[in-house]
Parts: C-alpha cells; structure tokens; sequence
C-alpha cells in the first residue's frame, strides 16, 4: 500500500465514523420525540380519564 493509497482509506474511514455519529445523532433525536410523544399522549389520556371539575 502507498500513501495515497493509505490517505484515501483513512478518508473512507473518517466518512464512514463521520456517518455514524450522523445517524447516532437522528436516532437519539428520534427516540427523543417518541418520548415525548408519548408522555403527551399519556397525558391526554389522563385528562380525558378524569372528569373536568371546572366544567360544572
């Protein structure tokens, strides 16, 4: 192996490390908002559970 054939085999690597932090980054972004989705969703059952008091 040469240098330049060294050099772009590092590159490769470098992009495909820079890709996984990419796709590390949107799943923890997307995990994230399915929390939060479901907390919401968690809550609005809870309130349509219980009868509104302020609504007499």
């Amino acid at each position: 192996m040469n240098i330049t054939q060294v050099r772009e085999h590092l590159h490769r690597l470098i992009d495909e490390v820079d890709d996984l932090y990419v796709l590390n980054g949107l799943y923890r972004n997307l995990i994230a908002d399915k929390r939060q989705r479901e907390a919401y969703e968690q809550e609005q059952a809870k309130k349509q559970a219980r009868p509104d008091k302020s609504a007499r």
